[in-house]
């Protein structure tokens, strides 16, 4: 090519950067670098100024998306070209509404790439300096909020929030935070086996400022990496956490942290309402049991009163009892949600509960342990340390991940 033309690669699969790189390569374009999705995508971006951006994206696309936008908000004049293995209508429209500038389908092949970055220059889209730096990068990049909620208590919510924690923080190597928002009732600290020197309660109460600097002085490492702000002891202090607490310390931990995940109690409240909105992914989980899928029914009707985009919810059934009469199939048919995940029964789990030792720490080869891992494979784009092998169910939409058929 007549330029001297450089590329960015971001993609959390290491094979699909080499093969990506490959070409690029074999066209004649220059590699400025590579990154994951997040923070190290926009920092590269600042720095090396590439010509453009050669950015990944599969289903499920929170993560790529929200690294999508982050770059068209720092450096809006880099275009990107996303690249994927789904040739999904609506994957697509959700790319170029965006910001990006092709949809090439993987394998990306040399004469499809050549052909979009030409495309792209013709439309006078090249590189411009810009004013930013790399720490106004630092600044303005944003972790992703992964809200699990559920319309009642006892069907695993905490347990569910705990663990994805710890697994996406070992699948990935990043930064983790773990929120318990349930002020009143939280069971974080009992899950991971902690005590409360600071709570969230604290937070709300001590600091007319909410930052990221003041943050990191309430927050406890638990042992597996994930940084944790736990719920109070006292009862009544829960009576301290507003909204606007909860939204400050959000954007505040998305700042510092790849992923940010919420626990929230078993109600639709005001705080609930908040972390729901914030966040960039909601996990409403559901038991099979006929009170939950109700009140899972019940639950898609606030959030959407609550004007909650669906595209951000994925539905999570999780079979804590074996016993239950009620398949899948019904709460698909009941809340006219597909079922994203079906986490498989796992008797193990209420002995990891009773302990406070997380069943993905305790138990790492358990059912429960393997279906969180492919859901934090899932949600970080990052490819299985397994071939997934692919389970035809009688209907479509549901992803069976470590568990039978129902």
């Amino acid at each position: 090519m007549a330029y001297n033309l450089t590329a960015l690669i971001v993609d959390p699969n290491k094979e699909g950067r080499l093969d990506v790189s490959r070409t690029l390569e074999h066209i004649g374009l220059d590699v400025a670098g590579e990154a994951a999705y997040g923070t190290e995508a926009t920092v590269l971006s600042v720095e090396r100024r590439p010509t453009l951006i050669l950015l990944a994206l599969d289903d499920p696309p929170v993560r790529g998306l929200a690294t999508l936008e982050a770059l068209q908000q720092l450096a809006p004049d880099i275009p990107v070209l996303v690249y994927s293995t789904s040739t999904s209508a609506s994957l697509m429209r959700q790319a170029m509404r965006a910001g990006a500038r092709d949809y090439l389908e993987a394998p990306v092949r040399s004469e499809d790439l050549r052909d979009a970055v030409n495309n792209v220059l013709a439309q006078g889209e090249q590189r411009q300096m810009g004013r930013w730096s790399p720490g106004d990068a630092l600044n303005s990049a944003r972790g992703t909020i992964i809200t699990v909620a559920g319309a009642k208590g006892g069907i695993g919510k905490t347990t569910l929030a705990t663990n994805l924690a710890i697994a996406l923080r070992q699948v990935t190597g990043q930064e983790v935070a773990l929120i318990d928002s349930d002020a009143q009732f939280g069971d974080v600290a009992v899950m991971l086996d902690m005590e409360a020197k600071q709570s969230i309660a604290d937070l709300a109460r001590n600091e007319p400022m909410v930052t990221r600097d003041v943050v990191r002085g309430y927050l406890q490492r638990h042992q597996s990496g994930v940084d944790v702000l736990l719920a109070a002891d006292e009862p009544d202090d829960w009576r301290a956490v507003r909204p606007e607490h909860v939204t400050s310390l959000l954007h505040s931990l998305a700042q510092t942290h790849e992923y940010v995940i919420v626990d929230t109690p078993g109600v639709m409240n005001e705080v609930v309402a908040v972390a729901l909105h914030e966040a960039a992914l909601v996990l409403l989980l559901t038991s099979l049991d006929m009170s939950s899928v109700k009140d899972t029914k019940t639950a898609m009707r606030i959030l959407d009163s609550w004007e909650l985009q669906r595209s951000h919810v994925r539905l999570v059934v999780n079979d804590n009892t074996h016993a239950a009469a009620v398949t899948a199939e019904d709460v698909m048919k009941a809340t006219n949600l597909d079922v994203s995940y079906f986490i498989a029964h796992d008797p193990t789990v209420g002995f990891s509960v009773q302990t406070g030792k997380p069943i993905l720490i305790s138990e790492p080869s358990s059912p429960y342990s393997r279906c969180v891992l492919k859901i934090a494979e899932g949600i970080s784009g990052v490819a299985p340390r397994e071939v997934r092998s692919k389970v035809r169910m009688p209907f479509g939409g549901l992803r069976l991940v470590g568990g039978r058929s129902r």
